[in-house]
């Protein structure tokens, strides 16, 4: 059974970034199997983090070795070619440990800080929610991943033939690329859904969470993608019966005592048995094919 949890800077915390390392830690010694960079939004939802997550997931997934670290990003204010770049890089820190959760929450927020006028209609910001997903990935798709040769002795870098422009045009974004990063490890980026925000999307996701209510969407998850129940102490029980009964691969801690919650559920639940290092290899997801090379089209 997968455990997950949400951290973020704590309320009124002054010292942000030693409080965020100090959660960390216990949240490693717990060995949570995902540990993902967003602030709790209502009851059950999630929101982007108070610090921007591609600035501090670099940074604290050196403190955190065993879960798959996740940055939720606000979808609708986010531009495919820089989260593109940001998680190329943290894939390549984590080895293949890095995984982004877009979000549509919190919009509010982000429109007073990017100065966004005219908020988008529930159809529109799902339209741009799911074409934001594929510019970005349509970005890591630029190269090859045996594009980079590397080779002191001949002074070889890379095969330009194996790093290509996408001409990629969708209804709310263009990327001609080819992205200024290599491919990521894992191709694309482990991609996390939350049904309780975002119920039908075009584009599939490797990993979703839902709550109690949602237990019929979770059911519904495209085939092998990996289901996350959303719990808390109170519905704990609840929780593991239904994981129990197959309807979920694993719980989503979330509530003001998520972290306690954690260390008392590691005691007794084993870590699963992870094989291979990436993210898409401990959970038993295929590396996406790359449309554009000539592998993939082959």
């Amino acid at each position: 059974m997968y455990l997950s949890i949400n951290i973020d800077i704590p309320d009124g915390a002054g010292d942000a970034y030693d409080a965020l390392a100090r959660t960390a830690d216990r949240v490693e010694a717990a060995k949570a199997d995902f540990a993902i960079l967003a602030r709790a939004h209502g009851d059950q939802g999630l929101a982007p983090p108070r610090i921007e997550p591609v600035v501090s997931l670099p940074w604290i997934a050196g403190r955190l070795r065993t879960p798959l670290v996740v940055a939720a990003i606000p979808a609708l204010h986010s531009v495919p070619f820089h989260i593109a770049r940001a998680l190329s890089a943290a894939d390549f820190l984590t080895d293949g440990r890095c995984g982004w959760l877009p979000l549509l929450a919190g919009g509010a927020r982000f429109d007073a800080a990017y100065g966004v006028a005219q908020p988008l209609s529930g159809g529109e910001a799902l339209a741009k929610y799911d074409d934001f997903i594929r510019a970005t990935r349509a970005l890591w798709d630029s190269w090859d991943e045996d594009a980079l040769i590397i080779d002191k002795a001949s002074g070889a870098y890379l095969d330009s033939a194996k790093v290509r422009r996408v001409d990629y045009r969708g209804p709310y974004f263009a990327a001609m690329g080819p992205l200024n990063a290599a491919r990521p490890p894992q191709g694309h980026p482990l991609l996390l859904r939350d049904l309780d925000e975002v119920g039908e999307s075009a584009t599939a996701a490797d990993v979703v969470l839902g709550g109690l209510d949602r237990l019929d969407r979770l059911a519904r998850a495209p085939k092998g993608a990996v289901r996350l129940l959303k719990v808390t102490a109170a519905s704990l029980d609840d929780g593991l019966h239904h994981v129990r009964d197959g309807l979920a691969d694993g719980l989503h801690l979330m509530g003001p005592d998520a972290l306690e919650l954690l260390e008392a559920l590691r005691g007794w639940v084993d870590c699963p048995p992870y094989v291979g290092t990436t993210a898409r290899q401990r959970l038993g997801l295929r590396k996406p094919v790359n449309p554009y090379s000539r592998k993939g089209a082959a």
